[in-house]
C-alpha cells in the first residue's frame, strides 16, 4: 500500500454489505435521471416527428419578397435549407374529372427536405408538364402512374399532364376528401396566371443557431412586416426554439422539475452517506491516529463516494437505458404506423451525460457534509474507545403518552437533528416529486384529446349536408366482414321552434342505439332510454346560452307539418359544434322520420376492423358510389392516438418512476437506520426487550419520518403542483 487512498478498495472489500445500500442509493437516483430525462429526450422526437408529418420541416416563410432578397437569405450561413412554395389564391379553382384539386409547385430539393410527405410510388417531377398527385387519387379518381390527365380552369384552356408519382396523402387531406397535385416551380407558374398564384419562400435553419435572432435579424435588415413573416410554431416550440409565451411556461416547468429531481437525488445519497459515515465514526478515528489529516479525511470520503460511482453509474444507466428500450417497444406496438420510424433500441445522449453528471455531481455534494463530519473525529476518540456514533443522551424517551416501544422510536427519530432533517427531507422530495408531476397529468388531458369511441375510420357525406344518403347503404355495409360497427345520422337545420312561449331555432339529429349508448357518459338530468324507446322525445344539449330544461315541450314547424316533442333528457356535450343561437336537439330515428319525413342519412360513419386494407376501403367507396363525399379518417385517428400514447407513456411512466423511487427510498432509508442502531438494538434484546416491541419501535420511527415528511411535502408540494397546473 503505497498511499491512504490504498485503503479505500480495501474497506469496500471489507464493508461491502454495509456499502450496498448507498451504492442503491446512487443507482436509484441515476436511473431516476436517465430515465426521465431519456423518456422527456424520446417524448421531444416523437413530438418532432408528430410536428414534421403536421406542417413540414421548415422553420419560417417569407411572403411578398423579390428574387434577390430569397437569394440573399438563401447566402446565410444559419440557413440549411431553402426555397419556393407557390400555390393557388383563394379565387381559383382546378379540377381534374370533374373533381376539384388544390396545386402547388415546389423543386425536388424543398420538397424531400421540408414537405411532410414523400413520394410514394413513381419520382419527383422534372418537366413542366409532369405532376404527382396525392395517393388517395388513385383510388379516387382512379388515376396510375403513367397515366395522361387534364387540368381544366373555367378561365383557360385545359391542360394534358403526365403522372409520373404518387405522394402520401395528409391526414387533413383524406378526412376532407380533398385531391393534391403538385409541380415543379417552373411547370406551375408556365401554367398558373400570375395573378392566380401566391408565392412563399421556405427556409429551414439549422438546429445549432438561435432561430429566433436570426429571423428577427432577416425581418430588421430587409424591412418585413409581421404579416410578411410566418413562424412554424409547432415545431419551433418542439425544439425550444420559441417566443411564445405558452411556450416558456412550458419550459419553466421543464426546469422547475429538474430542480426538483437533482434535489431529491442529491437528499437520497446524503441521507445514505451520512448512516454510512456515522457507522465508521471509529475508523476515521483510528486514522486519524495514523497521522491522517483532516483534509486527508474529507479527500478519502469524497473519493471513496466516487470509487461506488464506478459500479453504480453504470448500472443506474443501464436500468435506465433499458426502460426506455421497453416503452419505445410499447409506443411502436400502440401505433406502428405512427411511430415507425422511432428506433426501438434509442439511445439517449441526453439522458446519459444528464445521468452521468447528476450521478457524479450528487455525490460530490452530498459527501461534503459527511466528510466534515468525519474529519472532526478525535484521534483521542477512537483510542479511548468512545468513537461509537451513538449521540450522547441529553433527554429520555416521553413515555407519558406511548408505550415504551413506541416512545423510543419517536425518540430514536428525533435525537440527531441533522440526520432527522434528511430523513424527513428524503420522504417529502418525494411527494413533492409526486405532486410536480401529476400535474401533467391534467394537461395531458386538457392539451391532447384521446380519441373518442365514436370516431369513425370511413365517413360518407352527403355532399350538400342533406338526407340524400340511401339507408339502404348501411345494410349493405354491415354484410361487410371487415366493419366492426357502422351508424349513421340525419340532420334538420334551422328549425323554428317555440319553447315557452319563445321563438327559438334548432338542429334536429337523429342517433341509433350505438350513439345514445356512448351518450349516457354526458346526460346531467332526465332519461336516455325515454329518448330511445317512444316517440316524440328529445335530448337537448347544454350550453352556456341554452334556455333548454328537462320537461320542456318544444312546438316544431318541418316540412311535414306542426308536431310537438317534450325534452326528456339534457346533455352536458355533443359531438357537434354549436352555433350561436341555434339549439342542438337529438331525437331517435322513428321520431325524426316522423317529425321531418326523410328516411335518409346525412352521414353514415363506420369504424372498420384492425385487419383492414386500403384495398377493403377502395371497396367500400365503390359501394357508396361518386355522389357522395368520401372522408377517410383512418391517418387522423392514427396520429389522434399516437400523439395521446406518446404523451401518456411520458407522464405515466414519469409517475412510475417516481413512485418506485419513493418505495426503494423509504426501504432503503429505514434500512440504513436501523443499521446504524444495529449494537443498540442488540443491547436492548439483552436486557429483555421482545421481537414485537422491537418491531413496532422500528415502525413508530418510520412513521414518524414518513408523518412529518409528508407534513412537509404537502406543505411545499401543494404550492408547486398549483403553480404547474
Amino acid at each position: 500500500m503505497k498511499s491512504y487512498l490504498d485503503l479505500i478498495p480495501i474497506s469496500a472489500k471489507v464493508h461491502k454489505k454495509q456499502n450496498r445500500m448507498t451504492i442503491i442509493c446512487i443507482v436509484l437516483a441515476v436511473f431516476l435521471v436517465t430515465a426521465i430525462f431519456s423518456m422527456a429526450d424520446m417524448e421531444m422526437r416523437s413530438q418532432k416527428l408528430q410536428a414534421i408529418k403536421g406542417s413540414g420541416n421548415w422553420h419560417v416563410m417569407f411572403n411578398g419578397i423579390d428574387e434577390q432578397t430569397a437569394a440573399m437569405i438563401a447566402a446565410r450561413p444559419e440557413v440549411k435549407a431553402s426555397g419556393w412554395y407557390t400555390y393557388l389564391s383563394e379565387k381559383a379553382e382546378y379540377t381534374v374529372s370533374g373533381k376539384s384539386v388544390s396545386v402547388a409547385g415546389v423543386d425536388k430539393n424543398v420538397f424531400e427536405a421540408m414537405s411532410p410527405t414523400k413520394i410514394t410510388e413513381g419520382i419527383y417531377p422534372t418537366k413542366k408538364n409532369e405532376v404527382v398527385l396525392a395517393e388517395n387519387a388513385k383510388s379516387g379518381l382512379g388515376i396510375k402512374v403513367g397515366d395522361t390527365i387534364t387540368l381544366e380552369d373555367s378561365g383557360s384552356k385545359p391542360v394534358l399532364l403526365s403522372v409520373v408519382g404518387f405522394t402520401q396523402g395528409t391526414s387533413k387531406l383524406l378526412k376532407q376528401d380533398a385531391y393534391a397535385m403538385l409541380f415543379t416551380t417552373e411547370g406551375f407558374c408556365s401554367i398558373v396566371p400570375k395573378d392566380l398564384r401566391t408565392s412563399e419562400y421556405m427556409v429551414q435553419l439549422s438546429e445549432h443557431c438561435n432561430m429566433q435572432k436570426v429571423i428577427a435579424d432577416i425581418a430588421q435588415k430587409y424591412q418585413l412586416t409581421d404579416k410578411q413573416v410566418l413562424q412554424n410554431g409547432n415545431l419551433l416550440g418542439v425544439l425550444g426554439q420559441s417566443n411564445n409565451s405558452y411556450m416558456l411556461q412550458l419550459y419553466s416547468v421543464a426546469a422547475i422539475l429538474f430542480i426538483v429531481v437533482l434535489l431529491a437525488g442529491i437528499l437520497m445519497i446524503a441521507s445514505s452517506l451520512n448512516s454510512n459515515v456515522m457507522q465508521r465514526t471509529e475508523f476515521f478515528g483510528m486514522m486519524r491516529c495514523l497521522g491522517a489529516t483532516k483534509k486527508q479525511i474529507m479527500r478519502f470520503v469524497r473519493l471513496e463516494g466516487l470509487q461506488w460511482c464506478k459500479t453504480a453509474i453504470p448500472l443506474g444507466l443501464g436500468i435506465g437505458i433499458v426502460v426506455v428500450w421497453v416503452l419505445c417497444a410499447v409506443l411502436r406496438a400502440l401505433a406502428p404506423g405512427y411511430f415507425a420510424e422511432m428506433p426501438t433500441f434509442a439511445i439517449s445522449l441526453i439522458g446519459i451525460l444528464s445521468g452521468i453528471a447528476v450521478g457524479i455531481f450528487t455525490v460530490l455534494l452530498a459527501a461534503k457534509a459527511p466528510a466534515k463530519k468525519a474529519a472532526r473525529v478525535s484521534p483521542l476518540s477512537a483510542v479511548s474507545g468512545n468513537a461509537s456514533s451513538v449521540q450522547p443522551v441529553r433527554t429520555a424517551a416521553n413515555t407519558t403518552i406511548f408505550k415504551i416501544d413506541t416512545a423510543l422510536g419517536i425518540h430514536h427519530a428525533t435525537s440527531s437533528k441533522k440526520n432527522f432533517l434528511l430523513m424527513v427531507g428524503s420522504f417529502s422530495l418525494s411527494i413533492i416529486l409526486f405532486l410536480c408531476f401529476s400535474a401533467t397529468v391534467d394537461f395531458m388531458h386538457h392539451g391532447i384529446k384521446p380519441l373518442k369511441p365514436w370516431a369513425p375510420d370511413i365517413s360518407i357525406i352527403s355532399p350538400y349536408n342533406t338526407c340524400s344518403v340511401p339507408s339502404s347503404l348501411i345494410e349493405k355495409l354491415k354484410d361487410n366482414t371487415k366493419v366492426k360497427r357502422v351508424f349513421g345520422r340525419m340532420f334538420a337545420y334551422n328549425i323554428p321552434v317555440k319553447v315557452n312561449g319563445q321563438d327559438r331555432v334548432i338542429n334536429l339529429i337523429s342517433y341509433e342505439d350505438y350513439q345514445f349508448s356512448w351518450a349516457k357518459g354526458s346526460l346531467i338530468n332526465g332519461s336516455i332510454d325515454d329518448v330511445r324507446q317512444k316517440d316524440d322525445q328529445v335530448l337537448a344539449t347544454y350550453n352556456f346560452e341554452s334556455s333548454l330544461h328537462v320537461g320542456d315541450t318544444l312546438k316544431l314547424s318541418t316540412g311535414n307539418g306542426k308536431k310537438e316533442v317534450t325534452v326528456a333528457g339534457l346533455l352536458s356535450y355533443s359531438p357537434f359544434d354549436q352555433m350561436k343561437g341555434v339549439e342542438t336537439v337529438i331525437c331517435s330515428e322513428a321520431t325524426f322520420r316522423k317529425l321531418t319525413g326523410k328516411t335518409n342519412y346525412t352521414v353514415v360513419d363506420i369504424q372498420l376492423l384492425n385487419n383492414a386494407t386500403d384495398d377493403d376501403v377502395n371497396a367500400i367507396r365503390s359501394l357508396a358510389g361518386s355522389n357522395i363525399k368520401f372522408s377517410d379518417c383512418r391517418e387522423d385517428n392514427r396520429e389522434a392516438i399516437g400523439a395521446f400514447y406518446s404523451m401518456a407513456l411520458f407522464i405515466y411512466g414519469f409517475l412510475v418512476v417516481i413512485a418506485l423511487i419513493t418505495i426503494f427510498n423509504i426501504i432503503n432509508s429505514v434500512s440504513m437506520s436501523v443499521s446504524a442502531r444495529i449494537k443498540q438494538y442488540g443491547a436492548m434484546r439483552a436486557i429483555g426487550m421482545s421481537n414485537k416491541q422491537l418491531v413496532k419501535m422500528v415502525k413508530s420511527e418510520t412513521i414518524m419520518y414518513s408523518a412529518v415528511g409528508s407534513i412537509v411535502g404537502c406543505i411545499v408540494g401543494l404550492p408547486l403542483h398549483k403553480l404547474l397546473f
